[in-house]
């Protein structure tokens, strides 16, 4: 009902301002507090955009990603393109609230927020990739830095990116003066660089807790975890992704509980039948958006695997989600 609005434009607006209040556990004005909002404001009234005038490499950026998004919308219909856009650059707000709803019963809403994985996917891979043609080592870190700049700014710069972010420009560094690093190390200086910026964070910010903590089974459990389930075959990573989604939700549950009041059972069986095939999908739809640029219709064949993948997981999802012992409140 309103009008767009983009980075820097400014808005003029009347309201009543009101003071954010906690919702039922979770310490929402905290949280707020966090990113430096104070005040809230509901229905505005009069609302008037004024675009920016001067160039800003960020609203560039960021006019990028609705482009690409926009195109994800040619490629395949709703709900599929919001789904694909949260797996691509994180963020579920095009979703229906009932399948936001179904995500978080299920345990499976952080694959709708951008994070290391894809941190990992857009820069790793990228740099494997770019390593191979003639540019030359320095100019591919170089190159790779910048790749990893864009994302975060299109990813919205949370802290699961900002995270992932920086221990990938540490491990970067390490790759240009031929050094391995030691992930404790990367974390710890990661986490205190982070906290150097905004202490608040620590306490305040669900974001920041949930992923330091996950990364650190991931790093630190999951791989001790490893020889105890055996007996799940590791064809398309199945154990793998099994045992590192265990550890992160076996160490996040107190953090969960804490905030949310809410634990889901279920959540390990719904992310050993997703989690293998997600960056298969992933892969695809990128392709298939680099192609959309020269034929929508090509783009959509080519996403088609990439489409039944989507149909499969929501329809698992939702069916997860309809069940009784889905998620209990404590």
């Amino acid at each position: 009902a309103y009008n767009e609005v983009h980075h820097n434009d400014t808005i003029v607006f009347g309201c009543r301002l009101s003071i954010p209040e906690q919702i039922e556990s979770f310490a929402y004005d905290k949280y707020l507090a966090s990113k430096g909002v104070y005040a809230i404001c509901y229905r505005p009234e009069y609302l008037d955009v004024q675009k920016r005038e001067t160039f800003s490499v960020v609203a560039s950026i960021l006019q990028i990603k609705e482009i690409l998004v926009d195109k994800l919308g040619l490629i395949v219909p709703e709900p599929h393109s919001a789904f694909f856009s949260g797996l691509l650059f994180g963020g579920s707000s095009s979703l229906s609230h009932e399948l936001k709803d179904d995500f978080s019963r299920t345990g499976t809403s952080h694959i709708l927020a951008a994070s290391g994985f894809n941190v990992s996917l857009f820069t790793f891979v990228f740099l494997g990739w770019i390593l191979g043609t003639p540019l030359g080592r320095k100019k591919s870190l170089w190159l790779t830095t910048g790749l990893l700049i864009v994302y975060v700014v299109m990813a919205g710069a949370t802290p699961a990116v900002m995270r992932a972010a920086l221990m990938a420009s540490v491990l970067l560094v390490g790759k240009a003066i031929n050094r391995k690093a030691s992930m404790m190390n990367v974390l710890l200086l990661v986490a205190a660089l982070m906290l150097l910026a905004n202490p608040r964070i620590l306490l305040d910010d669900v974001g920041f807790q949930l992923s330091f903590v996950a990364t650190s089974a991931l790093i630190f459990i999951a791989p001790k975890w490893q020889k105890h389930f055996k007996f799940i075959p590791n064809i398309f990573e199945l154990r793998t992704s099994f045992v590192a989604s265990l550890a992160a939700i076996t160490l996040t549950l107190p953090i969960v509980i804490w905030h949310f009041g809410s634990v889901s059972l279920i959540s390990p069986i719904t992310n050993l039948i997703i989690l293998p095939l997600i960056p298969f999908a992933m892969a695809i739809m990128m392709v298939a958006l680099a192609i959309s640029f020269l034929s929508i219709k090509l783009a959509t064949f080519i996403a088609l695997p990439a489409w039944a993948f989507s149909t499969l997981t929501l329809q698992i999802i939702t069916w997860f989600s309809s069940l009784p012992i889905a998620s209990i409140s404590l």
